[in-house]
């Protein structure tokens, strides 16, 4: 589809009122044009019936809390086995109570830094010597700094946000996705990426490009499977909206240190200094986040049709209008060359406030 060269050097006259060149644009204007899309639809079904099944096994990494929590919970309340592995063990074994007490056929917990590759391979040990074979893994583990690590600073904080975020993932289908191919049953990889791996805002940007590891992963990953003969898992990439989880205040811990207040905490089991889930639950609702189990609802639902692959979430701030919207945006930054995150950019941000109303 051409862009409208009378609309194109309206553009570029602002532009050059902002000091760029109309002759810049014209030559730019000689081989740009838009990229034909293709069809408005979805890929084909994944062959994933049956994973979410009484007496089949969950792995889930990263399951004290959060979207693992209520995965576990879902997957217990399918009469699943799980395994917990969670660096938080006792949280962990409270949830593989809860777990228990919800249906789950069986559990065992097992402390693991993903991290740490040997401490993964020694969780796909114990899952297969004691159940035999997995059919639903999910990376979910993860860590960030809420604003806090930019690009050339905090090495430490780069470090723990790349191995946690885009290293346990690795290391979690280094350990589980050979032998889960080899157990010849339909089985599923679930690894757990963001918007902010997508749209990239500025701030925290270890925790962006580790996210974006993450889709670039699970991409690779599942061209790998669908390209792989006699191969019966698939993957999916979630990527939840606003959520209430722990994670927040878990990195505000660690940034913060000896400095953290803990009235400060907003989380999914306190807020403000008040204890108590169900406030805790209230108070995020009206700020527009989702409970964790909803963002399962939907990856669960996913899992059971066959897809879609990229489990996008909305949730009570963020619309799925507006989510492809600023997609399309980041991806046009490229196509126009247009200068890089221009969202935030003074030179831009009108011109995007300006779009995103018809989001």
């Amino acid at each position: 589809m051409a862009v409208d060269l009378k609309t194109f050097l309206a553009g570029a006259a602002a532009g050059a009122a902002a000091g760029a060149s109309v002759a810049v644009a014209l030559s730019l204007w000689r081989r740009r044009t838009l990229p034909p899309r293709g069809a408005l639809r979805a890929h084909a079904p994944m062959a994933t019936a049956g994973v979410l099944s009484a007496g089949n096994v969950a792995v889930i990494f990263g399951s004290a809390s959060g979207i693992g929590r209520a995965a576990a919970l879902r997957c217990a309340s399918l009469k699943m086995k799980i395994c917990l592995c969670d660096i938080e063990v006792n949280e962990a074994k409270a949830v593989a109570d809860e777990c228990a007490a919800a249906g789950a056929q069986d559990t065992f917990v097992q402390k693991c830094d993903v991290r740490l590759e040997r401490q993964v391979l020694m969780a796909q040990q114990l899952a297969f010597k004691k159940w035999g074979k997995v059919h639903l893994l999910m990376n979910n583990a993860a860590v960030q700094t809420n604003g806090r690590c930019g690009p050339y600073e905090h090495p430490d904080r780069w470090k723990r946000i790349l191995e946690t975020n885009l290293g346990g993932v690795y290391h979690g289908c280094l350990a589980f996705v050979p032998p889960m191919i080899a157990q010849g049953e339909a089985a599923v990889v679930v690894n757990t990426g963001s918007k902010q791996g997508i749209t990239a805002p500025p701030g925290d940007t270890a925790y962006n490009v580790s996210k974006a590891g993450v889709k670039v992963l699970t991409e690779a990953l599942q061209h790998k499977l669908r390209t792989t003969a006699d191969c019966k898992v698939n993957a999916f990439l979630l990527v939840p909206g606003f959520t209430a989880t722990m994670i927040n205040t878990r990195g505000d811990k660690w940034v913060e240190g000896d400095a953290w207040k803990p009235e400060s905490a907003r989380n999914e089991r306190e807020y403000d200094g008040v204890q108590d889930v169900a406030v805790a639950a209230q108070k995020f609702a009206a700020r527009g986040a989702w409970p964790a189990s909803r963002v399962v609802d939907e990856l669960f639902a996913a899992i059971d049709a066959g897809g879609p692959f990229y489990v996008l979430c909305e949730d009570g701030e963020t619309t799925a209008a507006q989510d492809n919207g600023r997609m399309q945006w980041a991806a046009d930054d490229l196509i126009f060359r247009r200068a890089p995150l221009s969202r935030w950019s003074d030179e831009f941000k009108e011109e995007y406030k300006r779009v995103a109303a018809g989001f």
